[in-house]
């Protein structure tokens, strides 16, 4: 069965959509088979990874009762396939309000699809509301981007949800780890930051740290991931 886990942060502008997208294509150019999961009506995943301008069929039409089948996609990496998303899933958490065991209708949707993948990874939109709770809820693990700029508040609110869900809703929700994003080893503040991140989260804090990498925010406009762009730039 696949492993399922989810880019999750409250706050917005720490990265979760850039680390979704290059986490999934890495994994997929190393053999795994993965599905990256746009969760977020931005559809931010989907600009970088999904080959055409519009999907036929989104996440909106998958919660609307089409066959997951008929949702995925491949994309512009190779061996990753993608569930994409669009503005108008907005308004799905209103058509969810009235439904029993809304927080976990992804579960219940990814199951009949979960032996195709080593992978699913899902992006979310930074917010508590009911998709990225089932996002939550779907997940066997999530992993938490954090900027310098917001770390410490965003992970306490961060770690706060996910203790929620994990009583509440999804008991083997694990956080796999805190991954600083944009980091700037110049920078007295970020060195700072991250001594106190790992005092207080200790081994769940990544050793890997993300850099300020303008090739990064370039990926979206040119279709590609960094691993693409790096190659580009290898063979000019």
């Amino acid at each position: 069965m696949a492993r399922i886990v989810t880019i999750n942060n409250v706050k917005g502008g720490v990265a979760k959509t850039t680390t979704a997208t290059n986490l999934a294509a890495g994994l997929a150019r190393r053999g795994k088979r993965v599905l990256l999961i746009d969760s977020d009506p931005q559809a931010n995943a989907s600009s970088n990874l999904y080959p055409g301008l519009r999907a036929e069929k989104t996440i909106k039409d998958l919660f609307q009762g089409t066959p997951i089948t008929e949702i995925i996609s491949p994309s512009v990496e190779t061996g990753l396939e993608i569930i994409p998303s669009c503005l108008a899933f907005s308004t799905i958490e209103l058509e969810l309000a009235a439904q029993l065991a809304r927080e976990t209708v992804l579960k219940r949707l990814l199951k009949p699809i979960e032996g195709n993948y080593d992978i699913i990874l899902i992006d979310t939109q930074p917010s508590v509301g009911v998709i990225p709770i089932n996002a939550l809820c779907a997940a066997d693990e999530v992993i938490i981007p954090v900027h310098e700029a917001y770390a410490l508040d965003a992970m306490s609110q961060m770690v706060n949800v996910i203790l929620q869900v994990k009583q509440a809703l999804n008991p083997d929700l694990v956080i796999g780890g805190i991954l600083l994003t944009m980091y700037d080893t110049r920078t007295t503040l970020a060195k700072e930051i991250r001594e106190r991140l790992l005092n207080k989260f200790g081994a769940i804090l990544f050793e890997t740290t993300i850099p300020r990498n303008i090739r990064l925010a370039e990926c979206p406009t040119h279709k590609k991931s960094i691993l693409s762009m790096h190659l580009n730039l290898q063979e000019q």
